[in-house]
């Protein structure tokens, strides 16, 4: 018996979905193959399916992480006691502009070789900043895992004491130091957030100051602040290795867009040319509110990305876009905190 041939565009939208940048490529070509399939007769049904969903889930994951902005971090352990010492990472407190004697770190090796750092001030060119820093508790070394998981939900709000408007960052990348179990044993239960570009420098400091936002700015960015939140604490693994922890995430964000809509509601201070704009955003947000909890009762990794790819109409780019303009906060988009 003779096998049909196997449809190559099927083929390439798989491929393409998997790598993040073409995911939109491969999408299309995953649409586009499933239409011509019934009529050409080729074999590939399943790897057009495939590469539809896996291309759509990356879309629409990257598509929805816009509308609130937000960031992904990227862990490195510290050995080492809890003990100050100048000239080192233990040294580091919040405010400080630095750069590390290992470099902007990478996900090559979580192990630092090189605890030294150098702080400057911050209008000097540096490659990183600290925006906050909390203790752990607990008496035994509670795993990487478990640290990683408060330092998500943790750094997030204090990200956002630091800088509420997060859209208006430049390309940044979040990190945070914690200990491994050495310097748990050794009495260290700091973990330092903070923020630099996954390339080049820094040549000022990135906190935002309140006093600079009116009243009706302030108003609109305290309202989207548990949506923002949400956004932050995302976890470094997605579904595949880690779906307790990326429906968890998506429960917060569900609870965090309903929070935010429900503020913009109510918010106090919105310029009158602002209540249109802002009821259509806290309904988007109303919006995706419930596909997020959707997202969240997902029992495996498979229904989770179709889940996600599920967007319907929007995802809350324009609305957000209008709302930023109604009360002159510029448009998202000039930077992003990149994952």
């Amino acid at each position: 018996m003779v096998h049909p041939p196997l449809s190559a565009m099927a083929v390439a939208s798989l491929v393409l979905s998997l790598l993040v940048c073409l995911a939109p490529v491969g999408l299309v070509l995953g649409v586009v193959a499933l239409v011509r399939i019934p009529r050409n007769g080729k074999r590939g049904k399943g790897l057009a399916v495939a590469g539809t969903s896996v291309g759509g889930a990356v879309v629409a994951l990257s598509v929805l992480l816009a509308v609130v902005g937000g960031a992904r971090f990227t862990t490195w352990t510290v050995d080492g006691s809890q003990e100050a010492q100048a000239g080192t990472l233990f040294g580091l407190r919040v405010g400080d502009c630095f750069t590390p004697g290992a470099g902007v770190p990478t996900q090559a090796d979580p192990r630092l070789k090189d605890l030294s750092a150098e702080v400057v001030e911050c209008d000097e060119p540096h490659q990183g900043e600290v925006y906050g820093s909390f203790q752990l508790k607990g008496g035994s070394f509670p795993g990487t895992g478990a640290i990683a998981s408060s330092a998500y939900r943790s750094c997030a709000p204090l990200l956002h004491d630091f800088a509420l408007d997060s859209s208006a960052l430049p390309r940044v990348q979040l990190f945070f130091y914690h200990p491994d179990a050495t310097g748990w044993t050794l009495g260290n239960r700091t973990v330092l957030c903070w923020i630099g570009p996954p390339d080049g420098l820094l040549e000022t400091s990135l906190r935002q100051d309140a006093d600079d936002w009116d009243a009706g700015q302030l108003a609109y960015l305290t309202a989207l602040r548990p949506a923002s939140e949400a956004r932050a604490s995302q976890p470094g693994e997605g579904p595949g290795k880690n779906l307790a922890g990326a429906t968890a995430w998506a429960g917060r964000m569900a609870d965090g867009e309903a929070e935010s809509a429900r503020l913009l509601r109510e918010a106090d201070g919105l310029p009158a040319g602002a209540l249109g704009p802002a009821k259509a955003f806290a309904d988007r947000l109303d919006a995706l509110s419930a596909k997020m909890r959707a997202v969240s009762n997902a029992r495996s990794e498979q229904e989770f990305r179709e889940r996600m790819v599920s967007t319907g109409e929007g995802d809350g780019a324009d609305e957000e876009g209008r709302m930023r303009a109604a009360v002159g906060l510029s448009s998202p988009g000039g930077g992003d905190i990149a994952g």
